[in-house]
């Protein structure tokens, strides 16, 4: 950081002085979250091109200044764009958010970093493309390509975002350029439709990590389904959750359900359908089990909701997949209902990004969700933690036996959700929704993650990502994991200046790790 002056007026000369900014009122919304950060950022650069993004990376290698990449910055409950370390650049990539390359017949659609949810969306919908991308929770304008290199999840047939793009350019942290698959040679026209080249595959090094700064992804795109029905119903009894997963993995594994399901605890419908009733609760938090009940039988809710869509070409096969989710589920689960697409909203069926669900992050707000929804802006405080659970009911109840008391002994409610985005495997999210201005609870929330995290690693269930309120694993790796990926940090990033801290071991100077 002794070059720093020198590296910024490197950076003016190269990408525009308008475009690095160290102005105070940029630099405190770059290092605002959702939960409480010290982190400081010296700088913000916003580079409008893979070229000056080169520049960019040259300039921190030679002058050894640490810099922390991020796409749409709207990283929320993970630590949106918050650098893993303080005194780290931020380097915005929103200014490149061109669609490059689309292809209605081999269905893939290839963009910037800066292109977001609704960006494409619309994209799509102007052509009137019979394709969709998966759509997330998060908020519409989050990036694409930022989204998949967390491995974030969706709804959609393509729900497991990562394993459908492929063709990433890539810049190193020393400036150098890098694309994977046959996007390296030239006019490889199969470049956006295969995943894989001669030799190592390339494409996950760059996912979670900070070994390259990916300035291009093409993604895979899915049909839009005909016909579409939303099942849903209610368990009455949490006793009924294993039995529902297993029957759930079974319909996942044969193909009948051809994207993620979602099982949702009451606290998590109570925070997307309304808000804390401070007044009920005269002010006390959490919610008290009398008030809880009460809430159930107002709304219609059991103990867990389910939902998922049906999707088919035709009429006929949706009827069919009805016709065995039903046979396969009804036994534990009589309240089941199917819906057709006329009778619930379009939102409902993926096809559109929404900010619905980011109402859960205004849980403990004493006032309404905002048209124009920033969670940083409006001060929520909010922390995810996703975790990794076999798709067995055993597996899922043990895990929840873990994760539900812990936030209460914190004061917060467990805002609980099982997903199953890949066949065998569910993720386990845990919210943690409070209100940041009371003193003392961004303490808690973090502590309280921390016990969480602690105790599903110690119980075999780890993050599926993680955020810079632990930007590292808090769990020894039994294998020489930990010394093979320093030294692939050390190769590629020989001064350790990307993203220090996040995921990979830092390197120091002598570009040993530490």
């Amino acid at each position: 950081m002794e070059r720093l002056e020198e590296a910024l007026e490197a950076w003016r000369q190269a990408i525009g002085a308008e475009h690095v900014r160290v102005d105070a009122g940029t630099l405190a919304e770059v290092e605002r979250a959702t939960f409480a950060t010290t982190q400081r950022v010296p700088a913000v650069l916003r580079p409008g091109s893979r070229e000056e993004v080169q520049a960019c990376m040259r300039i921190a290698h030679t002058m050894r200044v640490p810099v922390f990449p991020v796409s749409g910055g709207r990283n929320y409950g993970y630590g949106s764009r918050v650098p893993a370390r303080t005194g780290s650049v931020v380097l915005e990539l929103g200014r490149m958010n061109r669609v490059l390359d689309w292809d209605e017949d081999l269905a893939y659609l290839t963009v910037e970093p800066g292109v977001t949810f609704a960006q494409a969306h619309a994209f799509l919908e102007e052509r009137e493309s019979w394709l969709q991308l998966a759509t997330i929770g998060g908020p519409p304008q989050a990036s694409l390509i930022g989204n998949a290199l967390e491995r974030g999840d969706g709804g959609g047939p393509h729900g497991d975002i990562f394993q459908f793009v492929c063709d990433l350019e890539v810049v190193l942290p020393t400036g150098e350029l890098l694309r994977t698959g046959l996007g390296r040679y030239p006019e490889a026209y199969a470049a956006p439709v295969l995943r894989w080249g001669p030799g190592p595959g390339l494409d996950g090094l760059f996912s979670q990590s900070n070994l390259g700064v990916v300035t291009r992804m093409t993604f895979w795109l899915a049909p839009r389904a005909t016909s579409v029905r939303i099942v849903s119903g209610a368990l009455e009894d949490a006793s009924q959750l294993g039995e529902v997963v297993d029957r759930l993995r079974l319909l996942r594994l044969e193909g009948t359900l051809r994207e993620a399901y979602s099982l949702w605890n009451d606290f998590k419908m109570f925070s997307v359908l309304g808000q804390y009733p401070w007044e009920a609760t005269e002010g006390r938090t959490p919610l008290p089990e009398t008030l809880r009940q009460r809430l159930r039988e107002e709304q219609g809710l059991g103990s867990w909701h389910l939902s998922f869509l049906l999707q088919a070409p035709s009429e006929e096969q949706v009827q069919a997949a009805w016709g065995r989710a039903e046979a396969v589920l009804k036994g534990v689960l009589p309240t089941l209902t199917c819906y057709r697409e006329e009778e619930v909203e379009q939102d409902a069926l993926r096809r559109v990004p929404s900010a619905r669900n980011l109402r859960m992050m205004y849980w403990r707000q004493r006032t309404p969700m905002p048209a124009d929804p920033d969670p940083d802006r409006d001060g929520c405080g909010f922390v995810w933690l996703s975790c990794a659970v076999p798709m067995k009911g055993g597996h899922v109840e043990r895990a929840l036996a873990i994760a539900e008391p812990l936030p209460l002994e914190y004061g917060f409610e467990p805002n609980l959700c099982v997903l199953g985005v890949v066949p065998r495997c569910a993720y386990l999210v845990v919210a943690l929704a409070y209100d940041r201005k009371v003193e003392g609870e961004d303490a808690r929330a973090l502590a309280c993650y921390e016990a969480l995290q602690k105790a599903m690693n110690e119980a075999g269930y780890y993050p599926a990502r993680l955020g810079i309120q632990a930007p590292v694993l808090m769990a020894t790796a039994e294998d020489d994991s930990s010394r093979v990926l320093g030294a692939l940090k050390a190769a590629l990033d020989p001064h350790g200046i990307l993203a220090p801290g996040r995921y990979l071991p830092a390197i120091d100077d002598e570009g040993l790790v530490r």
